[in-house]
């Protein structure tokens, strides 16, 4: 889960929700741009699907035994979310190995390899092993476009936590400090792409990867005291 606190309550928006708009942002890239993954179906599908391994553990959000609060997926258990994420993984695997790369390499660059933990030690190798064996599949030119597509994936997924993370119509200084001054990806058009919001219900990037304005749904749930509400809530990315 992403989740942020209001005046409203507690907001929840489920990390497959999530990605869902990263992949709408990497569908809809602007043409004039070499790199542009939009006729890459299956770098569409790695980015749309990279939080699939949330789904199963946003089906009922886990609350924090000292009644703190939910846990997000910063602060997830390792061993629920290192199972899951092998689970998401192996599950896009099965449409295509190309996309799974892009997962797998997508979640092992949350973790350092100088870790002490055994259980990403054992989380990385896995993965790493299953990469190694994947490329051996893959053409020359998929080859070649695996490094561009990864920083697709994470600029998308980056950009779609700056909506999903931030207060609608944040200021600067009320933004998450993630992304406040910009996207750390480097593009054919543009060296730093920096997003901003312009009122409740609109988002800028500039200079814009998007061919055109782009509307996306983000499906939040407000959370007050054992009360539960869905909200409806667009925002219209320029």
């Amino acid at each position: 889960m992403i989740i942020r606190e209001s005046a409203k309550g507690t907001i929840l928006i489920p990390q497959h929700a999530h990605a869902a708009i990263s992949g709408e942002i990497a569908r809809h890239w602007r043409t004039d741009d070499p790199e542009s993954p939009a006729q890459r179906p299956e770098a569409i599908m790695a980015i749309e699907q990279h939080d699939r391994a949330w789904i199963p553990l946003d089906e009922v959000p886990k609350q924090k035994p000292d009644g703190s609060g939910y846990y997000s997926f910063t602060d997830y258990p390792l061993v629920d979310k290192l199972r899951a994420y092998e689970q998401g993984i192996m599950e896009v695997r099965e449409q295509s190995r190309y996309a799974a790369i892009l997962c797998s390499r997508h979640y092992c660059s949350f973790f350092s390899d100088d870790t002490d933990d055994h259980r990403i030690k054992a989380f990385l190798e896995r993965e790493k092993g299953l990469q190694q064996a994947d490329e051996q599949t893959l053409s020359p030119r998929e080859r070649e476009t695996l490094e561009t597509d990864q920083k697709f994936l994470e600029f998308c997924d980056d950009v779609s936590l700056y909506i999903c993370m931030n207060e609608p119509g944040a200021s600067k200084e009320e933004e998450v400090g993630w992304f406040r001054d910009g996207f750390r990806q480097h593009f054919s058009f543009a060296d730093k792409v920096i997003g901003a919001w312009v009122s409740a219900d609109q988002a800028t990037l500039t200079p814009s990867p998007l061919q055109k304005p782009l509307k996306v749904f983000i499906p939040m749930y407000t959370a007050d005291g054992n009360q539960w509400r869905e909200e409806k809530y667009w925002v219209t990315v320029t």
